[in-house]
């Protein structure tokens, strides 16, 4: 249950004599409406021009409102660490912001390639790629993790499985999975990753872009793109209309901006070949 779901039900509670005016129920709550009418819950009625809703049967409303929310319509006395408290304290795991923990997958192909823990254990990423094809780490607030040399960020796994033939001067590849997580993105801006370069891969699209620019702006002048003079005859022969169509919204905001070199290039391409690119072209 969404908090908007929680301040309705509690506005409605409130009300139980007058009525809530139809009118003013969130959209976002009109399914929840019909729930409620169809356990005998609430009712609706006319009421002036419009019509109201109010609490017919309170038991049947009670009942509804502990099904999904178990501790009740009040404010929690403490927010949700995760995940698992979501669901203990809100009746539903997506209301906690992100989990306790996260994954993170790491390549590596050069020869001694390790990160370093905030024990001082050594963690051979290179012997592990060897090994199983890659290593995979924990994040979370008690576990910080050193390196230096320049990291390779790629979007999307295929790419990531196979970084070193596009950028082999990475030395640590990431998959980011679509877009960085905050987590990440801290890890990668904190003073144990100050050392390192860092080089993003994704695809050439205004989401990518906007990509870049948010691990730019977190990360400064370490961070560079990947976009080798290729992606020019590329874009225009394998390049996707959809790309662009379905990503207006970024393409708008990257307008909006002043953009650095590299980005204004692709968005030069994107003007004149009305298309962008997926990053796996570059594999072909």
């Amino acid at each position: 249950m969404s908090q908007t779901e929680r301040r309705f039900l509690r506005a409605l509670r409130a009300q139980m004599e007058q009525g809530f005016p139809m009118s003013a129920v969130p959209a976002t709550c009109k399914p929840m409406v019909m729930a409620l009418e169809t356990c005998g819950a609430v009712e609706c009625r006319r009421s002036g021009r419009g019509e109201t809703i109010r609490v017919k049967n309170l038991d049947a409303f009670e009942l509804f409102v502990s099904s999904r929310y178990p501790i009740g319509l009040e404010e929690p006395e403490e927010l949700p660490r995760d995940r698992i408290d979501a669901v203990r304290l809100l009746g539903n795991a997506k209301t906690a912001l992100r989990g306790r923990y996260e994954g993170l997958l790491l390549r590596s192909v050069k020869p001694g390639v390790a990160i370093v823990n905030q024990s001082g254990n050594v963690i051979q990423i290179a012997e592990l790629t060897e090994l199983c094809g890659a290593a995979a780490i924990t994040l979370e607030d008690s576990r910080r993790y050193r390196f230096a040399g320049r990291v390779v960020v790629v979007e999307n796994a295929e790419p990531f499985w196979q970084f070193e033939q596009e950028v082999p001067e990475g030395d640590l590849a990431i998959y980011a999975a679509g877009r960085l997580s905050e987590r990440v993105l801290s890890w990668l801006a904190s003073e144990e990753m100050a050392e390192c370069d860092i080089v993003q891969w994704g695809d050439y699209d205004p989401v990518g872009c906007t990509e870049y620019l948010r691990l730019k702006g977190r990360c400064g002048d370490r961070v560079s793109l990947h976009a080798p003079s290729r992606v020019d005859a590329l874009l225009p022969v394998h390049g996707k209309t959809t790309l662009l169509t379905e990503q207006t919204t970024a393409l708008t905001q990257l307008r909006r901006l002043a953009l650095p070199p590299e980005v204004t290039r692709l968005m030069e391409l994107f003007d004149r070949h009305q298309r962008a690119l997926e990053q796996e072209a570059l594999l072909m």
